[in-house]
């Protein structure tokens, strides 16, 4: 591996990315990447990550799949886009739903009184309504 050692480390996993896992089918496991960078922790390496999607320079985009088999690649067709899209989408609800139980929570049995600001109070409303988790609990 060739990188210029000025480069930050987002940019370096990026071109390593490019070069080496372009398709699904060539995706790179997180612990290899960690171990080529020396990178100590999955949560660090997801934070290069994060940083790699959201810089507008580095406009490839890097899907991911969490799982046994899963791993890290550059996007080459919108099915590989749209399965991590997906992926992020229910994780993102999935903590979404956490923050309102807990919200809710805190005014049960007086525990805590927590008011919601005016955009707090809008996404819970609309997770409530679409979901109807007010009628499973």
């Amino acid at each position: 591996m060739k990188y210029r050692k000025n480069r930050p480390l987002a940019y370096k996993i990026y071109t390593y990315l490019k070069e080496n896992a372009v398709g699904y089918d060539n995706r790179i496991k997180s612990n290899e990447l960690m171990k080529a960078f020396n990178i100590n922790t999955n949560e660090t390496l997801r934070t290069y990550i994060q940083k790699i999607r959201e810089c507008d320079t580095l406009q490839k985009i890097v899907c991911s799949e969490a799982s046994v088999t899963g791993g890290y690649w550059i996007a080459t067709n919108e099915d590989e886009v749209y399965q991590t899209l997906q992926h992020l989408y229910k994780r993102s609800m999935k903590m979404l739903h956490t923050y309102s139980i807990i919200k809710r929570k805190c005014r049960l049995n007086n525990q805590m009184r927590i008011k919601l600001n005016k955009y707090e109070k809008e996404i819970y409303e609309s997770i409530m309504e679409e979901n109807n988790y007010d009628k499973i609990i």
